[in-house]
C-alpha cells in the first residue's frame, strides 16, 4: 500500500545529487512545488528531463541545481525565453549545463520505453534531419 508524506520528506528520502529528475506538467499541472523543494534543499548536479523547460526549470537552472539538461524545447511562449538556461549553456553560469535536446516524439518514445523497462524506443523521427549529429544518443 502506498505511503502519503509530506513533499519535503518525498523529497529529502527519493531525490539525492546526481539524480535524473523529470518533473512533468502542463499549465496548471507543471509541480513548481516540487521544484521549489529541490531548490531549498540545495540539490545538486541533477539531470534534469523535460518536454518543455519551463520557468521552474529556468529557476533549478539559476540556482545551480543542474548540471545536464535533456529536452525537446526550451522556453515557454507565456513568458518568453529562460534566462539561466541561456547563461548556463553560453556562459557557464551559475555552472555549466550540459544538454541534450530532442524532438517531441523522441521524448514521448523514450518515456514510454523507460515506463516499458525498456532500454531505448524505436522511432523514425529523426531520420532526415541534423539532430543525430548534435546528439549522439538521437
Amino acid at each position: 500500500m502506498a505511503e502519503v508524506v509530506s513533499l519535503s520528506e518525498a523529497v529529502a528520502e527519493l531525490v539525492h545529487d546526481g539524480d535524473t529528475v523529470a518533473l512533468e506538467g502542463f499549465t496548471h499541472l507543471i509541480p513548481h512545488a516540487a521544484g521549489h523543494e529541490l531548490i531549498r534543499r540545495g540539490a545538486r548536479d541533477l539531470t534534469l528531463v523535460r518536454l518543455t523547460p519551463d520557468v521552474i526549470y529556468d529557476q533549478m537552472i539559476g540556482m545551480g541545481c543542474a548540471s545536464r539538461l535533456i529536452f525537446s524545447w526550451g522556453g515557454n511562449p507565456g513568458v518568453g525565453s529562460l534566462h539561466r538556461f541561456r547563461d548556463a549553456v553560453e556562459h557557464g553560469w551559475p555552472v555549466p549545463l550540459a544538454i541534450e535536446e530532442h524532438s517531441h516524439a523522441g521524448m514521448a518514445a523514450a518515456y514510454v520505453a523507460g515506463a516499458a523497462n525498456l532500454p531505448f524506443g524505436v522511432l523514425r523521427g529523426y531520420t532526415g534531419t541534423d539532430l543525430p549529429a548534435h546528439t549522439p544518443s538521437a
